[in-house]
């Protein structure tokens, strides 16, 4: 509302200027009395530039066009400057009757309408100058916004996964695991002191990216599922179906293995029977949709509401509607006795890792 009030007042002072300037610029002439006077002249033009100026706003709020590349963005001013310089013309000219003043200066109407034309463009430019001038500040001021609270989101979900998904209980457990091997297969225990030393160092490794390749994702999820295989033994199965010509998509770092980790935690440990994880990948046209299924149920989960939402799948949501302006990234739903847990981002990609 108050963006609004500010925008209709500087609209109405801002032509009001030009109405006063013509005004006082060129005075009350009736050359013909079929001619209309001057003045209520230069007041129906006003009301034209107010209504024409705010039917290209409404338009290109709808458009967002101050995103789109230089040339495609001022293809839309432009074209628009000279609509409404045209419009204007052919109002006083046609509507107004003013033919045989403008016209007698020049051999032909088509000339004449070029040349009245041209001769508004410059009342008209400015206002499109100084529209366009506010709308790509309130833009960088938006991004600057986005990007600082992206930054505090991703200090934020650093903190939490370090201390909630690679918590010490599960070191602890991790722990526990190899050391029972060091007797029984020192091999698996030294490949499983590998995959820990790297899921903590992955972990510190992303704390200033706000995006990793799906590559790199996937590996850590695959190392998080190898050590958790060794806890649960034969209670924990899991496969993967990824697409091909993903691996180098961006995702946030630590998404696709929340999922994991939730199945693992929310799913498989609840179960004394253990179960299934099924961990997916794929393109839809120009989006990305990861995720989890694993053996389980909702309801079950009720009474692990408050944790699931509290730090991870809510962080994750909000981390998601900053980098891609998704409102609700995370779909959770049930089938077959299925439990999903899916993201669907953009495809965004760039040749960047971390390992």
């Amino acid at each position: 509302m108050k963006r609004n009030k500010i925008y209709w007042t500087i609209q109405l002072s801002g032509w009001g200027l030009y109405l006063f300037y013509m005004v006082m610029r060129i005075p009350n002439l009736s050359v013909d009395a079929k001619i209309q006077p001057l003045p209520k002249v230069w007041l129906l033009n006003f009301i034209i530039f107010v209504l024409t100026t705010h039917t290209y706003r409404q338009l290109i709020r709808k458009m967002n066009i101050e995103v789109m590349q230089l040339h495609k963005f001022l293809l839309y001013p432009i074209v628009a400057i000279f609509t409404i310089s045209f419009i204007v013309q052919v109002f006083n000219i046609e509507i107004l009757d003013f033919k045989r003043v403008f016209w007698e200066n020049y051999q032909d109407s088509v000339r004449g309408y070029l040349f009245l034309s041209v001769d508004t463009f410059r009342f008209v430019m400015p206002w499109f100058i100084f529209y366009h001038g506010i709308r790509f500040a309130e833009l960088a001021i938006k991004n600057e916004r986005a990007n600082l609270e992206a930054q505090m989101q991703l200090k934020i979900a650093e903190l939490e996964n370090l201390k909630n998904q690679l918590n010490p209980h599960f070191l602890f457990n991790s722990l526990n695991s190899i050391r029972s091997l060091t007797l029984t297969d020192p091999l698996i225990a030294r490949d499983a002191v590998t995959k820990l030393s790297d899921l903590l160092r992955i972990s510190l490794s992303y704390k200033n990216l706000q995006n990793i390749a799906f590559e790199e994702e996937l590996s850590l999820v695959k190392d998080y599922l190898s050590l958790e295989k060794i806890r649960f033994e034969h209670r924990l199965n899991y496969n993967f179906e990824i697409s091909s010509g993903i691996m180098q998509v961006l995702v946030p770092p630590m998404s696709l293995q929340l999922l994991v980790e939730n199945a693992v935690k929310h799913g498989i440990s609840k179960n004394k029977m253990g179960g299934e994880v099924f961990i997916f990948a794929r393109k839809v046209e120009e989006n990305l949709v990861f995720g989890v299924s694993n053996t389980g149920n909702l309801q079950d989960d009720e009474a692990d509401k408050n944790k699931r939402k509290g730090i991870g799948l809510e962080n994750l949501k909000r981390r998601l509607k900053l980098n891609y302006g998704i409102e609700d990234g995370v779909k959770i739903f049930e089938k077959d006795k299925m439990v999903t847990s899916e993201v669907y981002i953009p495809l965004r990609t760039k040749e960047k890792k971390i390992r």
